[in-house]
């Protein structure tokens, strides 16, 4: 993590909190509930370089704002940090906020989002979103920052039909619904082309090339044996179920009180890390390739449970990174670091006593650059290319003559373009 002083040499007058000059880099931001009631929503940010946590740290950046009540989701991308409350924070914090990924000064705070609790939001290019709300979902303007109308037949309700997470394929926008199943929404036209029935849908979500529905029917606690937990193959065509991967234990439902609950995934080794359940004291390990299940992959010290699903995947030092707390009543809570390779534990460290309720994980890249999943073309990453020619078939190389050619980046955007190549 970057600082800048007024004075060259100038020690930190007070450790762990934030200068208004400084740069969130090479760490972990936490995402919390913080104390409903008490407190507005907070993210605290670990520094790898310093080993110091900075607390409140959208506060201290921002004197006289805050996060809105309840906040369950954030994302990072293009430079930007959008972070979903359930509800505004008085007239401080708004339900839905951007800030700069770098620097967390603020940009943009909206109270209300259609007529809903917001829930969870993602971009798809460099000038469009998505806010899922328990009003429906809503297209949202980067440029402008403009929050659209619910679009038509996503309208629902909370405890009931409420949207979860959502990811973008091949143009469309699929959104987890509650009781539903999956809204495919073409993000060219904001128009809801279908609802797919997936029976106690938890997430749905991106491996590579792959769309995957988590399927649990346990809402609190560790599943039992005559639970249903399911990863669920999704056909990448007509986004319908098409191979059920039965397992011990798939990750949380949510929806009782939402929570994003999205595995955190490991693309390179096609591996999915996650809580079966709140309460529970260790994190599970399942390869979508092989099928090979560790329930017990982390065990959590003594005392040690989750609250939600609070698990992320760090790619860039291959750490599967944890926040926990200890019951309900206690302050005591944690961010645990291990290494993916093996479970074994990297660092472990005891946050300020408070009531923070983890809600999810971010990673800050190391370097000058935001190093997020940008969507500006310059910044995209690829990470798939498909050929599809006349006929609709598909292959990883050209084919000879006209080819539809569809590149999917690592933000969850495409592109298409045409292409004539010799033959192959």
């Amino acid at each position: 993590m970057k600082r800048l002083f007024c004075i060259l040499g100038m020690a930190l007058t007070l450790a762990g909190s934030a200068s208004a000059e400084q740069e969130f880099q090479n760490g972990v931001f936490i995402l919390n509930e913080d104390w409903y009631g008490h407190n507005a929503s907070s993210v605290n940010f670990y520094s790898y370089d310093t080993g110091e946590i900075t607390y409140r740290a959208y506060q201290e950046v921002n004197p006289g704002r805050t996060l809105g009540n309840t906040s369950q989701f954030a994302e990072l991308n293009g430079g930007n940090l959008y972070v979903c409350s359930k509800q505004n924070y008085g007239s401080t914090g708004g339900r839905f906020i951007v800030a700069d990924a770098k620097t967390l000064k603020s940009k943009v705070s909206i109270d209300n989002v259609g007529s809903g609790d917001t829930r969870a939001y993602l971009t798809v290019s460099d000038t469009k979103g998505y806010i899922g709300a328990t009003d429906g979902v809503h297209p949202f303007d980067i440029a402008t920052s403009t929050v659209g109308a619910a679009i038509d037949g996503t309208v629902g309700q909370a405890y009931s039909s409420q949207p979860g997470n959502m990811v973008c394929f091949h143009g469309k926008l699929l959104v987890a619904v509650q009781g539903k199943g999956i809204y495919v929404i073409d993000v060219a036209t904001d128009r809801l082309l279908e609802t797919v029935a997936v029976d106690n849908i938890a997430s749905v979500f991106a491996v590579n090339d792959q769309l995957v529905a988590s399927v649990n029917d346990c809402t609190y606690g560790v599943p039992s044996a005559s639970n249903t937990e399911q990863f669920v193959l999704l056909d990448c065509n007509t986004f319908e179920p098409a191979t059920t991967l039965t397992v011990p234990m798939a990750s949380q439902n949510t929806w009782m009180a939402w929570k994003n609950a999205t595995p955190a995934i490991d693309e390179a080794n096609s591996t999915l890390y996650y809580s079966p359940g709140e309460g529970t004291n260790f994190i599970c390990k399942y390869n979508l390739k092989t099928q090979e299940f560790t329930q017990n992959f982390i065990t959590f010290d003594d005392g040690q449970a989750m609250y939600g699903s609070v698990v992320g995947f760090d790619k860039a030092n291959n750490y599967v990174v944890a926040a926990t707390f200890e019951d309900y009543s206690s302050q005591n809570y944690y961010l645990n670091i291990y290494n993916a390779a093996d479970g074994s534990k990297v660092k472990s460290m005891k946050l300020k006593s408070g009531y923070w309720f983890p809600a999810m994980l971010l990673f800050a890249p190391k370097g000058t650059s935001t190093g997020i999943d940008g969507v500006g073309a310059a910044e995209k990453q690829v990470q798939s290319v498909t050929y599809y020619n006349l006929a609709g078939m598909a292959q990883q190389r050209p084919f000879g003559g006209v080819n539809i050619v569809v590149t999917r980046y690592t933000d969850g955007s495409t592109t298409t373009a045409k292409r004539i190549v010799g033959d192959y």
